[in-house]
C-alpha cells in the first residue's frame, strides 16, 4: 500500500468517525480535512490511475463533504441517527477492500548480495505435438523466465509480474481480471533484459518448477531471492497447465483440464502431467547446449556442469523425478510435493532435499509420505526440514496478494499462506546452502543455516 493511500484512509477514518460521534459539532478543522481528503484522492487518481478500492471511499467523501457544507443542527434525532448509521456503513465499505486485496502487492525483497536481472524465453518444441482438445492440436511451447545476478549499476525497467498484463482473460485462475488491474506496478526486483554479471565467468543453474496449475509469476519472491545469492534460476511455465501463459506467437492461453476432480482417472491424469513436465525440463536443458542465437553470450555464462533443480508442490515432485531420469541434474529439492507415477531403477546416491510445511500421519498425507520415501530410497537418503508454522501456500506469492488483515485471517484460520515472508526467506537460505554444499560435495553447514530460523525441525528421512 502506497503512502498516499495510507494517509487518505487515516484522514478519511478520522473525519468520518468525528461526524459519526459528534455530528452536530463540525469545526473548521474538519472542513479543512475534507478538502485535504479530496485533494489526496485526486492526486492518487492522477498519479496511479483508478483503483476500484476507492469507489466506496468516493461516495463517503461526497457524504462528509455535504455534511461539512450544510449544517446538521436542524435535522431531527431519528434522521440524525439514520445518517450516523449510514456513515458507519460507508466507512466499513470504504475500509473493507483495503482489508482484503492490495491493489499493488509487495513481494518479499531479495536478501542476497547481487542485484537481479531477468529475461524471458518463449520456445517451441517442434518435435512434440499436443492434443489440447478433441479438435485442437498445437506444437508444444515452453516458457522460461531467467533470474540471475546482474551488475550493481544495471539500469532498466522492472519486469512485468504476470504474462499478458493489459490483455488478460476475464478470469485468471479464480481471480477476476479487475483484481489484477495494477499488477504492472508490482516491484519484482528484476531489471528486465539486464546483462548477466561478470563477477563469475560462469554461474550455477537452478531449474525451478511451479505447482500444479500455477504460473511462474507466483514464485517471483523465491526465484528472485535465489538469484540474488548467485544463481541463474530458470523458472519454467507449462502452457495449458499454468493458469496463464503467453506463447511464442503472443497468444495468451489458460488451463485446459480434461478430467473430473472426483473422477477415477485423476491419478493417471496427474502421472501424465508429470511426464509432460519432465519432457519440458529435458527440452529446456537441451536449449542450453545451443548458445548460437541472440542470447548466446547469456547461455555461455551458465555452467552446465552445475545444474540443479527445485520446485513446489507438483513442481517439487517433478523436480526430484527429473533428477532420477536425467543425469545432467546434480541435486534436487522438493518443496511440499507429492509424487505421481513411478521412478526408474536407482543408479546411485544423489543429493536430495525435502522442505515441507507441517504434516501429520493422517490418510490425507499418505500418498505424499509414500512418494517422498520413494525419493529417499531412490537417491540413497537426503535431508528433510519442516517449517511448522508454514502451510502449503506459504512458499508462494499468493498470500502476499492479500492485505494484512486478510492475510492474518487466512493464515491463522484457513491454512492459506501463514508467515509467507519468513517461510520464503528461510526456504531461499536453506536451498542456497543445500545447492552450494551439494555442488561442492560438502553439506556440513546445512543444519546451521536452518537453525537460524526458530522452529524449523530437522526430521529423519525414514
Amino acid at each position: 500500500m502506497k503512502g498516499i493511500d495510507v494517509i487518505f484512509l487515516v484522514l478519511l477514518t478520522t473525519t468520518t468517525s468525528w461526524l459519526i460521534l459528534l455530528p452536530r459539532r463540525i469545526p473548521g478543522i474538519l472542513k479543512l480535512l475534507t478538502v485535504v481528503i479530496i485533494l489526496l484522492a485526486l492526486a492518487q487518481f492522477l498519479i496511479y490511475g483508478f483503483y476500484w478500492h476507492y469507489l466506496p471511499g468516493y461516495l463517503l467523501i461526497l457524504s462528509i463533504s455535504l455534511m461539512a457544507v450544510f449544517s446538521t443542527n436542524s435535522i431531527g434525532k431519528l434522521k440524525l441517527k439514520l445518517l450516523q448509521f449510514f456513515l458507519l456503513l460507508l466507512l466499513i465499505a470504504a475500509l473493507l477492500p483495503w482489508s482484503i486485496f492490495l491493489p499493488v502487492p509487495e513481494l518479499t525483497k531479495p536478501q542476497g548480495d547481487y542485484k537481479v536481472g531477468t529475461r524471458i524465453f518463449r520456445w517451441v518444441d517442434s518435435s512434440r505435438a499436443e492434443q489440447l482438445t478433441s479438435d485442437l492440436t498445437d506444437k508444444r511451447n515452453v516458457v522460461v523466465q531467467a533470474w540471475y545476478p546482474t551488475e550493481e549499476n544495471a539500469k532498466g525497467s522492472s519486469s512485468a509480474y504476470l504474462d499478458g498484463l493489459g490483455s488478460l482473460p476475464e478470469k485468471v485462475g479464480i481471480l477476476p481480471r479487475w483484481i489484477l488491474d495494477h499488477y504492472d506496478q508490482i516491484n519484482t526486483y528484476g531489471v528486465l533484459n539486464a546483462p548477466i554479471s561478470k563477477a563469475q565467468a560462469q554461474w550455477p543453474v537452478i531449474l525451478f518448477l511451479t505447482g500444479n496449475g500455477a504460473s511462474r509469476a507466483f514464485y517471483t519472491s523465491l526465484v528472485a531471492g535465489l538469484a540474488s545469492h548467485g544463481y541463474v534460476v530458470l523458472a519454467i511455465d507449462h502452457p495449458y497447465e499454468a493458469m496463464l501463459t503467453q506463447l511464442a506467437d503472443g497468444k495468451i492461453v489458460t488451463t485446459i483440464e480434461d478430467h473430473r476432480n472426483d473422477g477415477p482417472d485423476l491419478t493417471k491424469f496427474m502421472e501424465g502431467r508429470l511426464e509432460t513436465r519432465i519432457a519440458d525440463i529435458q527440452f529446456v536443458l537441451d536449449q542450453l547446449d545451443h548458445p548460437d542465437g541472440p542470447n548466446g553470450n547469456f547461455f555461455l555464462a551458465l555452467d552446465k556442469n552445475r545444474i540443479v533443480i527445485a520446485g513446489h508442490s507438483l513442481g517439487g515432485a517433478s523436480a526430484a523425478a527429473a533428477m532420477a531420469f536425467d543425469s545432467r541434474i546434480k541435486a534436487a529439492a522438493n518443496i511440499d510435493g507429492t509424487l505421481y507415477g513411478d521412478l526408474p531403477k536407482p543408479n546411485g546416491a544423489h543429493p536430495f532435499l525435502l522442505i515441507e510445511s507441517k504434516k501429520d500421519g493422517s490418510e490425507r498425507y499418505r500418498r505424499y509420505e509414500n512418494g517422498n520415501q520413494k525419493f529417499f530410497k531412490q537417491f540413497g537418503g537426503g535431508y528433510r526440514y519442516e517449517i511448522p508454522e508454514a502451510d502449503h501456500y506459504s512458499f508462494t506469492d499468493a498470500p502476499l496478494l492479500l492485505a494484512l488483515p486478510a492475510r492474518f485471517f487466512s493464515g491463522r484460520f484457513l491454512q492459506f499462506g501463514h508467515i509467507p515472508k519468513k517461510t520464503q526467506n528461510a526456504t531461499v537460505d536453506i536451498l542456497t546452502a543445500f545447492f552450494s554444499g551439494a555442488l561442492a560435495n560438502n553439506l556440513t553447514d546445512l543444519d546451521s543455516v536452518a537453525n537460524r530460523y526458530q522452529g524449523i525441525i530437522r526430521k529423519p528421512v525414514n
